[in-house]
């Protein structure tokens, strides 16, 4: 009994750990009246819808029909938990690093302003999209954390729309910035830290 309230403790503690630095996201839509030399909004709302109907589906799955189904046995929950609460933390803040790093050149949208700049240290020098690798290993943590097969499901779903998040931003920063995104290509990995490059 008493190892299960540390584990439901120590989920809870981790969830809110991994929650807290996204806070800095409260201004995600404060680009208002800056000037855009490129845009794709569309393409945006396309793929959020994509992402909230992934949410709401898991949502249902989860709390409504309580189709749930445990990661791992009963004497390996805790060690799935600790590794869980790990990732969860981790994307927690790398997402937070990220959003703090671009500063003024953040956007909730695909766009290039006019007076873009080429961020390529930080966490930019880990992957070249750190806020959506911290997404997924935020939601893969969640997973393991609370030993949900369906939150893994929903990371593992959420990888196509970001992946395709990435496809559409770095088509952008290739024409906008040139042969300089082109040699941060061949240096850092898309969405893996350390991934190998070839």
């Amino acid at each position: 009994m008493a190892s299960f309230q540390v584990l439901h403790l120590l989920r809870i503690l981790a969830t809110v750990l991994a929650l807290a630095p996204l806070v800095v996201l409260k201004d995600a839509f404060g680009v208002r009246g800056r000037p855009w030399r490129v845009a794709r909004h569309g393409a945006r709302l396309a793929l959020l819808a994509v992402e909230v109907g992934l949410l709401a589906a898991w949502v249902i799955a989860t709390r409504v029909v309580h189709a749930d189904r445990a990661l791992a046995a009963p004497g390996a929950a805790p060690w799935t938990a600790v590794l869980g609460a790990l990732l969860a933390v981790g994307g927690g803040w790398l997402c937070a690093w990220a959003r703090r790093r671009l500063g003024r050149l953040f956007s909730p949208t695909f766009g290039v302003l006019a007076d873009h700049a080429l961020v390529s240290d930080g966490p930019y020098g880990l992957t070249r999209h750190p806020l959506y690798t911290g997404v997924l290993a935020l939601f893969a943590g969640q997973a393991l954390l609370w030993n949900s097969a369906l939150t893994l499901v929903l990371a593992v779903a959420l990888v196509a729309p970001m992946f395709v998040h990435t496809v559409i931003e770095e088509r952008m920063f290739t024409e906008h910035f040139g042969d300089a995104y082109v040699a941060y290509r061949r240096r850092v990995p898309r969405l893996v830290p350390w991934w190998p490059r070839a």
